[in-house]
C-alpha cells in the first residue's frame, strides 16, 4: 500500500512543485543518503541474499542522482570536513546532500560507481575489510541464502521448530534481529546450525567473490574522486565489545584502506549503527583513531548549526524512488524517525 508520504512525494515530483520548493527548503540542514546495493537493470525482483540491502533499481539510481546533481549541492567528505572545522555554514539557496554507501558490494563499483563518475558527483564508501579482505559475504546474506534455498517447510534447532512456508522473509529478519548483537563465534556457530538444519550447504567461494568489490576496484575508485571510508574490520556491533577491540576493529580497518588507496581514512560509518550500538564513549575510540567524521544509521536532519560530527545522521529507507528522495532532501523532517530526538 502507498502510504501518505510517498503519493506527497510523487505528486510534488510529477507537478515539479518539489523543484521549485528546493530552492527555499533546506538552509542549514545536511542530509545523508545511506545505500547499500543497487539492483541491476536486468536483475529479476528477487536476490538469493539479503533483501534488506537490496532496494533501488540501476534506473531509478540513475533518475535520483540526475535529480540531486541539479536541484542540491552534493557533498564531498572534503567539503563537509571544511565546513564543519571553518563552522562556515552559510545558507544556500540548495539542500545540501552526502551520498554514502555501506559495506563494499560489487554493484557499488560495476553500477554505482559509473553513475556517479558520469555526473561528476561525489560519494563516501564505507568498506567492511574483513569481508573485502577474506572474500567473504556477512552473516545476513548468507543467513538469507540458506533461508532462500531451504525447500523444508520448517527446521528445527535447538528443539525448535521454525515454519518456513510462506514466512520466509519474517524468519530471516527474525533471526537476524538478535544476532547482530553477537561476536564472531556465536554467529558462526549460528550459521553452521541453520545450515545443518536447511541442509543447505554455505555459499561456495566462487559464488561470495563475486558479490564483492577488489582491492583493485576500490584504489581506482579512490583515484577518481570518490571517497573511502571505514565500515569497522569484521562489522561486528561495537557496543558488544570492549574497549581494546574497539580500537584494534576501527585502526585495523583504517590501516588497510590507507595502504590500499593511499589515502587517509577519515570517516568511519559504524557497523549496525543505531544509537544502542553506538555510545558516546564509541565515538571517543573513533576520535582517537583518527576519523574525524563518524555516521550513524539513525534517521534524521544535521543541522549545520548544532551538528554531531561524530554522529551523523542518515537516511536509509525509503530510497526507491527518485520522488521520494526529492522530498527527503527538500523536507528531511517529513521522514525523520522518533528517535531523532535522542542525541548523543
Amino acid at each position: 500500500m502507498v502510504g501518505k508520504r510517498e503519493r506527497l512525494a510523487d505528486l510534488l515530483f510529477k507537478t515539479r512543485l518539489i523543484a521549485i520548493l528546493s530552492r527555499f527548503a533546506g538552509h542549514n540542514k545536511l542530509v545523508i543518503l545511506n545505500y547499500h546495493r543497487i539492483r541491476p537493470a536486468s536483475a529479476t525482483a528477487s536476490t538469493p541474499f539479503d533483501d534488506g540491502v537490496l532496494t533501488v533499481s540501476e534506473d531509478q539510481f540513475f533518475r535520483q542522482m540526475t535529480w540531486l546533481k541539479r536541484h542540491t549541492r552534493v557533498l564531498s567528505e572534503k567539503e563537509l570536513i571544511d565546513k564543519i572545522l571553518t563552522n562556515n555554514y552559510q545558507k544556500s539557496n540548495r539542500p545540501s546532500v552526502v551520498i554514502t554507501f555501506d559495506d563494499g558490494y560489487h554493484d557499488n563499483y560495476s553500477i554505482a560507481y559509473p553513475i556517479l563518475k558520469s555526473l561528476q558527483i561525489p560519494a563516501i564508501f564505507f568498506i567492511s575489510t574483513e569481508m573485502i579482505w577474506e572474500r567473504k559475504l556477512c552473516w545476513w546474506d548468507v543467513l538469507a541464502y540458506l533461508i532462500k534455498q531451504c525447500r523444508k517447510p520448517s527446521i528445527v534447532i535447538d528443539n525448535h521448530e521454525y515454519t518456513l512456508q510462506n514466512n520466509r522473509m519474517q524468519m530471516i529478519e527474525d533471526f537476524q534481529l538478535p544476532m547482530k548483537e553477537y561476536p564472531c563465534g556465536r554467529i558462526r556457530e549460528e550459521l553452521r546450525l541453520i545450515s545443518e538444519a536447511t541442509e543447505i550447504d554455505l555459499p561456495s567461494d566462487e559464488i561470495q567473490d563475486r558479490e564483492l568489490m577488489t582491492r583493485d576496484q576500490i584504489r581506482e575508485m579512490a583515484a577518481h574522486q570518490m571517497t573511502i571510508g571505514s565500515h569497522a574490520h569484521t562489522h561486528q556491533a561495537l557496543s558488544c565489545l570492549d574497549e581494546c577491540e574497539h580500537e584494534a576493529e576501527l585502526m585495523v580497518s583504517k590501516q588497510l584502506l590507507e595502504q590500499t588507496t593511499g589515502e587517509a581514512v577519515r570517516s568511519v560509518s559504524y557497523p549496525f549503527g543505531r544509537y544502542q550500538y553506538i555510545p558516546s564513549s564509541i565515538q571517543d575510540v573513533a576520535r582517537k583513531c583518527g576519523y574525524q567524521l563518524g555516521f550513524t544509521s539513525n534517521f534524521g536532519v544535521n543541522y549545520m548549526s548544532n551538528i554531531g560530527n561524530m554522529a551523523l545522521k542518515r537516511f536509509s529507507g525509503e530510497l526507491e524512488k527518485v520522488s521520494t528522495v526529492s522530498l527527503i532532501t527538500v523536507w528531511p523532517e517529513l521522514f525523520a524517525s522518533k528517535e531523532d530526538s535522542f542525541l548523543i
